[in-house]
Formats: structure tokens, C-alpha cells, sequence
């Protein structure tokens, strides 16, 4: 039998994993099935700020170590294993409630939760590593704090790709650009991930353009944030025209093919502090502002019920451009509740689930945007107390600030264990790139990523792992997109439908009105503006490609008023939209 053999150097050894995970998995999973858990209780570890009592009873061994109350607390375990991928769970108990934890594994880091237990003694998933033959170090670190660490468990397992999600949406009335862009994201399942990055308009989405300058890439996937269309902030003077027609102008591109993910950093209605500690600006954040979600979600009569609604019309307004444009949105609003840094998730998950479950009705069914995939974005291993349910969510995932060498095996088996089977899982913020080779290993089949703006998240990144990263086969760029609207396209008549044709913004006071135009089949068209006389004041033709064009039509040397544009195509009806001109 040919045998293989595999080596590393003891300054390498954090490293080792990176480039024989994928093989070894396949060659050490069998020889490993049969093996039995190794259990390493805490007490014999090396404490550091911690000590060993014997109370609450019920621990395994002879102690349970305790006293985790200042940052530099930690206890290292070292042990001896076979070669091999473990799920490592952590034995414990949290007497003050869910907590925090920090492990690390060879130098590979990773957290999670341990929740609150009271007397009782638990076990928690803490995520699968790979670990070489002979010694290995565990190290737990305080974390959050208050607790206590009963044992460290090692189970021998193997990776497995997540299981099939159904094509059914939870609008029954998601348009079909719509369907086809969650089908695509589907079809990825176990085998690619999309490539995201997070784009401040008021930057001209200058950290696209970074990446772009960097690897010779764009991110298939482009990150918005609505947060200063929320009221309380127009209120103070905060100005965003014309920052979603620039994601829409992003969006429109190559065929419409990009991604798009919006979020919203929702400023409270009312009752900002405004200090100097606490600026107005600040005003999504939980310490920032005295609006009491829970109250107000108890009184749908109330004043501050009727600022809820009033801003979530607000964003809708924006919402709007997308699906007149044709663009599907993977919306993901009320990020990471469970946290309670932000006023959403302040008062628990039962008023939080009540403002998702409202925003989703007002959403759907009273501004009719069926353009929408909704996402659940949270924290790391959030319980299923958070949960919205099904009916009011299509993609969960999580957003994770680890350490670069963070595995993220742990926060992907929990989402899958929370919604695998029935919902995509995406890794909907992260401070770092996640190593493709990781994924692969770990068979962590984010749907995609999307890392975080600016100087201490994607510009922070080493550069040889941005162009590996980008370049990576498994990891999907813009340019490797394929025309997944057109699915949705082969489903439509061969004829042009009043859907097919938006014009934004409208009314305009701008220089240029952009009509977006969504054609079966690559043809020529006739677009012209007229006045209320039906006297031309713009014409052109235009050889369109299949899928979504965007035209620019000059409006700056038109008055204001009431104008007609219309779209026509040889053995096509004529398409208008009334256009509105304020100068």
C-alpha cells in the first residue's frame, strides 16, 4: 500500500493547517470514526488568575475551575491526540447568565456562548479544528467572564456540506428577478461563496474601488447601509441625495449581475440624548438614546408606534427605487439584536421580534416591495429565543469580529443546527477575510461574505490574502457572475411588460433621469422624452443587451414639468412612464 507521509516545522505549526487541511480530512476521517472522546478536565491545566473549587456539585473530576473575572484570567490544557478533525465542546457552567468565551487551539482562535445554567452543569460546541499527531495546547481565556470550566471534550468527526434549502421564499409574491437571484445564491450551496465588501456611498464606495485596485477583482456582492435616510438623522441635518442612485448605478452594471445587500443603522425615532458624549449621530446605539423599544411596541396607538412606522415609509421610499429598477435586495435590517448595543435589541427578543415581524408586514404587504430577500443578521450563536421564524426570514448568518485566524467553524455549525435545511447561511459581516482554504476544510459554505469598510477592516487585510482570496476558484467575483437574472428573463413573455421599464429619480431636479429597462433578448430600441404637447425633447436609439440596461437621458436643459418618456422596440408594445421635472 503506497504510503504518505507529512511534515512541518515547530515555528510553522500555527500555520500548519493551511495547506493539508482538505487532504488530510479525507485521509484521517475513516481511521478516526472508531476513536473514542478525549476528555481534559480544567483542573489539571496551568491557571493563571484562576483557581479550582468543588462547588456547584455535579462536575466531572476533581474540580471545576473558577474565578474568570479579569481579562488576563486563563487556564492552558495540553494533551496528546492522533492527527485528525475534533469537535472540541467545552464542559461548564454559567451561574449569572449567557456569557462570552474565548478559546484557542494551537493558536487558532475562536468564541462562542455559553449559556446561563444557573447551578446546573452543561456542555457547548466550541467548533472543529484539525490538530496534528502529538502534543496540543487549549487555552480558555476569560471572555465575558463568570463562569466556569468544567472539562474540554475532543470527539473524533468530519465535515459534511449543508443540506439543500427549498426554492421557497417567504413572500408568495417575490418577483421572479427576485426568485432567480435566491435560486442562483441555491445553487451555490457546498461548493462557492460570493465574494462582499461593505460600501459607504458618502466614500463613492471607495473601498470597492480599493479592491478592485488591488487584486484586478470587483466584489460580486456590494454592502449598503440606508443609515442616513433614517429621519432622526435628515432631522440634524444629515443630507444622502443621491446615495442610493449610486447603488443602483453600481447594481445596473454588467447586466445588472452584482449582488446587492442593504442594511439599515436605524438612528431612534426620537428621544436622542444629544450630549457630547452621545451625539445625535450616535443614535442607533443603546446608549444614545432613551427610546424604549419594549414600551412602544406595547402600544401601537402611541405617538412613538407612529415614529416606528413613520420611518420604516422612510426607507421604503428607497426601497422602492430598487424594485423599480428590477433589482432584487437581500435586505438585512436590525443586525445583530442579541448584542444589545443597539436599541432594537435593547429589551430583549420578544419586543425585537414584534418590530421585525411589523417592519416585515409594512413592508410586503403595505408598500407592496416584493423585491426583497430578507436576512437575519445577528451575533455569534444567538439562541433561538431571537429567532423571527420562517414565515418572516430567508437567510440567517451571522456577523463576526474574530481573530484573523479564526476557523469560524463553531458560529457556522450553530446557524446550522439553528436553520440548516430550511434557510441559506450567509457571513453577513466579518472584520477578516475568511481563508477559502478554511472554508474547504471546514466545509464553512458561507452563501457569501461581506468584510467591513475602511482603514481597520478591508485595508487592514495582508495583501497576498486579498489576491489569494479573490483569485481563489471557489471564491465567486463579479466578473465570474453568470446572468442569473436570466432565469427569471426565460420565464417571461417573449413581450416587453410595464415592469420592464423604471426611471429614477423621479421627480428629478438633477442633471441626468437614468431609465432602467429589462429586455428578454438583445434588441434595438427608440427612447424619447416628451413634453405635455407631445413636442419631442429628447430621442435616441440604443442596441440594448439581454437583461437590465440603464440609459441616461439629459434633463438639464429642460424646464420643469410634466414629461412622457417612452421606450419602443420593433413587434413590441410601447412602454411610458410620466416623469416629473423640478428645477
Amino acid at each position: 500500500m503506497k504510503q504518505l507521509y507529512f511534515s512541518w516545522s515547530p515555528r510553522s505549526r500555527a500555520a500548519w493547517p493551511q495547506r493539508l487541511l482538505a487532504g488530510l480530512l479525507l485521509l484521517l476521517a475513516p481511521a478516526l470514526a472508531w476513536a473514542a472522546p478525549i476528555r481534559v478536565e480544567a483542573e489539571t491545566g496551568v491557571l493563571t488568575g484562576v483557581t479550582v473549587a468543588t462547588t456547584p456539585p455535579g462536575y466531572s473530576g476533581t474540580g471545576v475551575v473558577t474565578g474568570f473575572d479579569n481579562a488576563a484570567d486563563n487556564v492552558v490544557l495540553t494533551f496528546t491526540a492522533p492527527a485528525g478533525l475534533y469537535k472540541i465542546s467545552i464542559g461548564y457552567n454559567a451561574p449569572y447568565g449567557d456569557k462570552g468565551f474565548e478559546l484557542s487551539i494551537n493558536g487558532v482562535a475562536t468564541t462562542g456562548m455559553l449559556t446561563g445554567n444557573s447551578s446546573n452543569y452543561g456542555q457547548v460546541d466550541a467548533g472543529t479544528f484539525l490538530l496534528p499527531a502529538g502534543s496540543n495546547t487549549i487555552t480558555v481565556k476569560n471572555g465575558w467572564g463568570y463562569y466556569n470550566v468544567d472539562y474540554l471534550e475532543l470527539t473524533p468527526t468530519t465535515v459534511a456540506l449543508p443540506a439543500a434549502v427549498p426554492a421557497t421564499l417567504s413572500d408568495p409574491r417575490a418577483t421572479p428577478i427576485t426568485k432567480a437571484l435566491h435560486n442562483y445564491l441555491r445553487s451555490l450551496q457546498g461548493t462557492k461563496v460570493l465574494a462582499g465588501q461593505h460600501a459607504e456611498p458618502q466614500d463613492t464606495l471607495a473601498d470597492i474601488r480599493y479592491i478592485i485596485r488591488k487584486t484586478g477583482k470587483e466584489p460580486a456582492l456590494g454592502c449598503f447601509d440606508l443609515i442616513e435616510y433614517s429621519p432622526s438623522r435628515r432631522q440634524y441635518g444629515s443630507n444622502p441625495t443621491g446615495y442610493t442612485e449610486r447603488f443602483l448605478t453600481w447594481a445596473a452594471q454588467d447586466q445588472g449581475r452584482g449582488v446587492v445587500s442593504v442594511m439599515w443603522h436605524w438612528n431612534a425615532p426620537a428621544d436622542l440624548l444629544n450630549t457630547t458624549a452621545e451625539p445625535w449621530w450616535k443614535g442607533f446605539y443603546t446608549t444614545a438614546t432613551t427610546f424604549n423599544i419594549q414600551t412602544v411596541m406595547a402600544d401601537t396607538t402611541s405617538m412613538r408606534y407612529g415614529l416606528l412606522v413613520r420611518d420604516i415609509d422612510s426607507i421604503a421610499s428607497q426601497l422602492k427605487k430598487f424594485q423599480r429598477a428590477g433589482i432584487p435586495v437581500l435586505w438585512r435590517p436590525l443586525h445583530e439584536a442579541p448584542g444589545a448595543w443597539f436599541w432594537w435589541g435593547a429589551k430583549g427578543s420578544t419586543p425585537y421580534k414584534a418590530l421585525w415581524r411589523m417592519m416585515y408586514r409594512r413592508l410586503t404587504n403595505y408598500h407592496q416591495l416584493h423585491n426583497l430577500i430578507w436576512v437575519y443578521s445577528t451575533t455569534q450563536n444567538p439562541t433561538t429565543d431571537w429567532y423571527p421564524g420562517d414565515a418572516y426570514v430567508d437567510i440567517a448568518g451571522p456577523d463576526l469580529y474574530l481573530a484573523a485566524t479564526a476557523n469560524m467553524s463553531s458560529d457556522w455549525n450553530g446557524f446550522q443546527t439553528q436553520v440548516g435545511g430550511r434557510k441559506l447561511v450567509a457571513l453577513t459581516e466579518t472584520g477578516n477575510l475568511p481563508d477559502p482554504i478554511n472554508i474547504r476544510a471546514y466545509a464553512t459554505w458561507w452563501s457569501w461574505f461581506s468584510v467591513w469598510s475602511g482603514a481597520a477592516y478591508i485595508r487592514a487585510q495582508p495583501q497576498a490574502l486579498l489576491q489569494r482570496v479573490y483569485t481563489d476558484a471557489d471564491i465567486i467575483t463579479r466578473d465570474e457572475l453568470p446572468n442569473w437574472r436570466a432565469t427569471a428573463l426565460a420565464t417571461q413573455s417573449a413581450s416587453l411588460s410595464a415592469e420592464a421599464l423604471s426611471v429614477y429619480p423621479n421627480p428629478t431636479s438633477g442633471a441626468i433621469l437614468t431609465a432602467t429597462l429589462t429586455l428578454p433578448t438583445a434588441q434595438v430600441v427608440h427612447v424619447e422624452l416628451t413634453d405635455v404637447l407631445g413636442k419631442p425633447v429628447f430621442g435616441a436609439d440604443a442596441g440594448l443587451r439581454a437583461g437590465l440596461n440603464s440609459l441616461a437621458v439629459p434633463t438639464d436643459q429642460l424646464s420643469a414639468g410634466v414629461y412622457l418618456l417612452t421606450v419602443r422596440a420593433a413587434g413590441q408594445p410601447t412602454l411610458a412612464k410620466r416623469v416629473v421635472i423640478n428645477h
